[in-house]
Order: C-alpha cells, then sequence, then structure tokens
C-alpha cells in the first residue's frame, strides 16, 4: 500500500479483539459500529447546509501552507475517502455529503471560517495550527464543529465543539510519563521540555511539563527552537549536553524532531528518552531521521497499522483508503482522528434523522460517542459524552526499523487504561471561547 511503513513489531503479545469485518463487509457498515451510511428517507431544509438530498459540511487543514506543504492533508484525506464510501452506500439516512475542504494555509483559519458560516451545516473532521483564529467568528454563527483535532486553549475549551479523542484545557493522560518515569528512572531526574516559539505549542509544553513533573520527572531545562527549524541544531544539542540531558519532552512535528536527532547522533550525544506527542507516530519521522532515530517513544491511543490484520477497523480504514484514495496519506494518526469524528457525525447525523438541526447534531453525538468511544475499534476508549481526557494509552517506540510496542502492562488489547492515567491540571493554560464571549446563548442554537 502507497506510504508502508516498515513493519511493526511487538514486545508484548497481545491482540485485539476482532469486530465488524475488513473492507468486505456489508455496505455503510464500520468495525464494531454496524450501520454508519446507507439509504434512508430523511427530508427537509432543516438547517443551513441541510436540504431534502445533500447535508454540506467543511473540514478545515493547512496543507497549502508554503512552508510546510502539504500539512495536515490527511484530515482533506479521511473526508475525500469517508464522503466517497458513504455516499455510495446510499449516504446519511438517504442525504449525500457535500463535503467543503477549506485551506487555512496556516494563517487564513479565519477566512475559512467565515466561508464555512455562509455555506456549512459543520465542520467535521478538520483542525488547524492557528485555530484560535476563527473561534468567535465560529460562535457567532452557531456553527458545530465534530472536530478531527483542536490546538489552542481558545479552541479546546470552546463551545459547539465534539472531540472524539477529547484535548481539555485542564487535563491530559501521562500516563505514558508514569512509565517512562518508571522505566528510565535517572534520565528521568535531566529532562528537557522543547517547543517550537508558538504560542499555542507553548501551551502543550507547559502541559507536557507538569505531566512529567507530576510522573516524578525533574525539568532541567526549557528550550524554544524556531518555528520552521534550525539551521543547524548544534547549539540546542550543545545546550542540552551542557545540562546533562538524559530525557526530552518534545512538542512539535516529525521533521523537526528528526533533525534534532540527527544533531544528537552527530554529537555522539544519546538521549535515553525523548518523549514526543501523538503526531509524531508518522513515517516522515523515519525517513527524515534515518539511523539517527532511538529510543523515541510516541505518546498514543490508536492502534497501529502494522498491525492492521490483527484489528478489523484498522484494516477497513487502510482498505477504504485503498479503494477510494489510493495515493492518499492514509498512515497518519491525525487521518484516523479525522475519519472517527467522521463516524461520530455520520451516526449523529443518522439518529437525527428529519429534525437534522445543529442542537441535535450536537447533542447526539455525544450520546452516541458516550463514555467509551473507539470510532469503531480505531483507538482506545475515548469519553465523548463528557469531553474528558482519555484513561488509556500506548506508546510506540520509534527507530530505524520502523514502530514497536514495548510492554506498558496493557490491560485492553494494547492500551493501559486506568483513572490514575489522567492529571487534573493546576495550572492556567488558558480558557475556551464561549457563546457568552459572542453575546450568544445554547437558546439561539436551533
Amino acid at each position: 500500500m502507497p506510504g508502508s511503513s516498515p513493519a511493526l513489531t511487538r514486545c508484548n503479545c497481545v491482540c485485539a479483539a476482532g469486530g465488524g469485518g475488513g473492507g468486505g463487509g456489508a455496505a455503510g457498515t464500520f468495525g464494531t459500529l454496524g450501520k454508519v451510511c446507507g439509504p434512508g428517507d430523511a427530508k427537509g431544509a432543516t438547517a443551513k447546509g441541510v436540504t431534502d438530498s445533500e447535508i454540506r459540511v467543511g473540514t478545515v487543514a493547512d496543507p497549502g501552507f508554503a512552508g510546510r506543504p502539504g500539512l495536515n492533508q490527511e484530515l482533506f484525506d479521511a473526508a475525500t475517502v469517508f464522503t466517497k464510501w458513504c455516499n455510495e452506500a446510499g449516504g446519511i439516512a438517504g442525504r449525500k455529503i457535500k463535503v467543503d475542504l477549506l485551506d487555512a494555509k496556516l494563517t487564513e483559519f479565519r477566512q475559512r471560517i467565515l466561508e464555512a458560516c455562509e455555506n456549512d451545516f459543520s465542520l467535521v473532521g478538520g483542525g488547524a495550527v492557528f485555530d484560535d483564529a476563527g473561534q468567535k467568528d465560529r460562535l457567532s454563527c452557531l456553527l458545530p464543529d465534530i472536530a478531527g483535532y483542536v490546538v489552542s486553549p481558545e479552541a479546546r475549551g470552546s463551545d459547539l465543539l465534539v472531540q472524539v479523542m477529547p484535548n481539555p484545557n485542564n487535563e491530559i493522560n501521562n500516563g505514558d510519563m508514569q512509565w517512562l518515569a518508571k522505566t528510565f528512572p535517572e534520565a528521568s531526574k535531566k529532562v528537557a521540555a522543547m517547543t517550537a516559539g508558538l504560542p499555542s505549542t507553548i501551551v502543550v509544553k507547559d502541559q507536557a511539563v507538569e505531566g512529567g513533573k507530576a510522573a516524578g520527572m525533574t525539568i532541567v531545562a526549557d528550550i524554544q527552537y524556531n518555528a520552521n527549524g534550525e539551521n543547524t541544531w548544534a547549539p540546542i544539542v550543545q545546550a542540552l549536553k551542557s545540562k546533562g540531558v538524559k530525557g526530552i519532552l518534545w512538542t512539535g512535528e516529525p521533521e523537526n524532531l528528526a533533525k534534532l536527532e540527527q544533531g544528537l547522533k552527530d554529537a555522539n550525544y544519546p538521549m535515553d528518552f525523548i518523549r514526543p506527542d501523538a503526531n509524531h507516530y508518522d513515517q516522515k519521522l523515519l525517513d527524515t531521521g534515518g539511523k539517527a532515530i532511538e529510543n523515541t517513544y510516541v505518546h498514543a491511543q490508536i492502534y497501529p497499522f502494522e498491525q492492521a490484520a490483527e484489528n478489523p477497523a484498522t484494516q477497513q480504514y487502510l482498505d477504504l483508503f485503498e479503494k477510494y484514495l489510493p495515493n492518499g496519506k492514509a498512515k497518519s494518526y491525525l487521518g484516523v482522528q479525522a475519519f472517527s469524528a467522521w463516524l461520530l457525525f455520520a451516526k449523529g447525523a443518522t439518529a437525527c434523522g428529519s429534525k437534522l438541526t445543529r442542537a441535535c447534531i450536537l447533542d447526539k453525538t455525544k450520546q452516541v460517542g458516550g463514555t467509551s468511544w473507539t470510532g469503531g475499534g480505531l483507538h482506545g476508549a475515548s469519553n465523548v459524552r463528557e469531553q474528558k481526557a482519555t484513561e488509556c494509552f500506548t506508546v510506540f517506540k520509534a527507530s530505524p526499523n520502523g514502530f514497536s510496542l514495548p510492554d506498558i502492562d496493557a490491560n485492553d488489547s494494547i492500551y493501559n487504561c486506568s483513572p490514575s492515567n489522567v492529571l487534573q491540571l493546576k495550572g492556567d493554560y488558558g480558557k475556551g471561547v464561549t457563546l457568552a464571549d459572542v453575546g450568544k446563548s445554547l437558546s439561539d442554537l436551533k
């Protein structure tokens, strides 16, 4: 399959429970969810973007950013694949999906939100780096967002938002940090926190610092790098070396981390562990870093693509890409999150039927998602109803040979799930934009 990764090996012998069948299942069914799309008799122009025959929605991403062409293209690809599959099966209760692919190009998020306000029933399966820019506009026009991902505090805590893998401002899953601190007790005494000089990523880094400290880590350096990368990483490597750093909590993107690791290898100064966020489960990390990638433990909550044969939902997801967009970016963490958002949207819209309004879609997606949504088996259980941080995590260890699953004391398939994995944050990391901020209330939502 295009974009395939080296084989993923596992250090613990855990197999996922089957569910739903692969690409050969009944039309419109997915994983453990059963029927998601199909014929129906839903009718009525019940809201902006909704007609007897169509539901028009928007997906935002940043692939047109000149500084990193193709940034989060996987969000558009997931939207394209889901829409083609769902419409071929009969649509959502008979209505076909029309998707607007809204390219924010990093700096044009607000413009795309204003366009969506004019045309779309809801946002689905999208995300953008500078998503703080248009939240007031989104709420002013009462536009729901069934998000692929959100970044800024303004977006993460905003109203009219449903996340399939919630990322609230006031809590995080630091279970993997607890595991790292236990596994590498000496290195955990000499940890650096690193991110680019962007306000939104600095907030994420600061939350990781609190999570690391609560797990027992000692942060001895806090380093910012250029958002576009460094011409040479040697000065930063020297700064790490001067502090005796042996572990890193990294917030950023795969290419920059790969180049840092090349700098560490050139200086013959290896880390005992590097902990990046889930978006680093990406072939770009391995392709860019090559033999320099080592001791890198990616926080994750999805089932690995390389073991898709053991997990029907993951295999079906890959099969759908192969059928509907064979050159698309299938093997992407954010792509899985986006696809899960589309599944949730479709289930919620089906439940609304001929009463498909914005108020209904927000209510039904939370009802359908419940407290253990897995996207039909694509990822660990998440609390959609209450929008709480998930209690489940796994870890993908990156190396030049690919990704592997270390032994993390998994107790639910490949995941470690426990309330103790969730940390209630004490720091002030900002707040989301609310309806009250724009002079609106839920009573305005129709």
